[in-house]
């Protein structure tokens, strides 16, 4: 997946936190470190990556919603935040 590195501009502000962006590389990464952080997983390249191509076959349109996001993810391994 290739992912630019800038803002989008219609996405700021209080619609930046219950929305990931797949366009925006840096919240993309601050996604995948939080949901990752928050059920106890590592911070390694290879638990980001997996949960990355995972986030390639995400249900629906994006932007998507975080909860929905993070409920999909728990789902599909199995995982509770802490």
């Amino acid at each position: 997946m290739v992912w630019k590195s800038d803002d989008n501009k219609k996405y700021r502000g209080k619609i930046d936190r219950i929305y990931v962006s797949m366009t925006e590389t840096w919240e993309v990464e601050y996604f995948i470190d939080r949901y990752l952080s928050t059920r106890g997983c590592a911070l390694t390249d290879e638990n980001r990556s997996k949960v990355a191509h995972k986030l390639e076959a995400a249900p629906g349109n994006a932007p998507h919603k975080r909860d929905e996001l993070n409920a999909w993810l728990d789902k599909e391994w199995g995982l509770k935040a802490k």
